[in-house]
């Protein structure tokens, strides 16, 4: 997929915190993955990737997530929403916090 820069500019001049900026980009890289189509969902394909490319430490500590990106199917087929990502985003956090 290459590079992505989906970056939007804010519309206001403040300084986001560390965490703050750690959310946007997690939420930046939904979007980036999901644009191809002009679709809001990703498949197992481009969230297989999304993990290689853009969480290679986090993949690596966490096999809970490739199983779950395993289970959503037929990997050209099955659409990974939002929400869905979002909950994956957490667990894979979780398990990288137990390790």
């Amino acid at each position: 997929m290459g590079q992505c820069n989906c970056r939007k500019k804010r519309k206001d001049c403040q300084e986001l915190t560390d965490v703050e900026r750690a959310i946007e980009t997690v939420i930046n890289q939904f979007h980036c993955y999901a644009v191809k189509g002009q679709k809001e969902y990703l498949t197992p394909n481009e969230m297989q990737e999304l993990v290689t490319q853009k969480l290679p430490h986090l993949g690596k500590c966490v096999g809970p997530l490739d199983e779950k990106i395993e289970c959503m199917g037929d990997p050209d087929e099955a659409k990974l929403e939002f929400g869905e990502y979002w909950d994956m985003m957490g667990d894979a956090a979780k398990g990288c916090r137990r390790k």
